[in-house]
């Protein structure tokens, strides 16, 4: 391969690379207060990646976990937390804060 090939075909890759990057990705933001999630439910386009932002308005920690969106995490009282989500297929796909899973819980709608 020649210099000048070689200049070109990594230009193109950076290239390919920074358009992937400029991509925006949806972020959909809940509240927990009281061990209840605000939204319950949060629609988000099937077919393409997205973030939950979690603020947990409560003083107590939580976890806010999915085993259907494979997450767990640890939010502390009064903080904030972000999970990148992978591309989903059509569904209904349930989250919880385990700490209180009998009352926090919601569900991600990809459609």
């Amino acid at each position: 391969m020649t210099l000048a090939r070689a200049f070109i075909v990594s230009a193109l890759v950076l290239a390919a690379t920074s358009a992937v990057r400029a991509e925006d990705v949806a972020t959909f933001a809940l509240t927990l207060k009281d061990h209840a999630f605000t939204p319950s439910e949060v629609k988000v386009p099937a077919g393409k990646p997205f973030k939950l932002t979690l603020h947990n308005a409560d003083p107590t920690p939580a976890e806010f976990e999915s085993k259907a969106l494979k997450f767990e995490k640890v939010v502390a009282g009064s903080a904030k937390v972000t999970v990148s989500v992978r591309a989903l297929d059509p569904g209904k796909y349930e989250f919880v804060d385990e700490y209180h899973e009998a009352d926090a819980k919601g569900v991600v709608i990809a459609e």
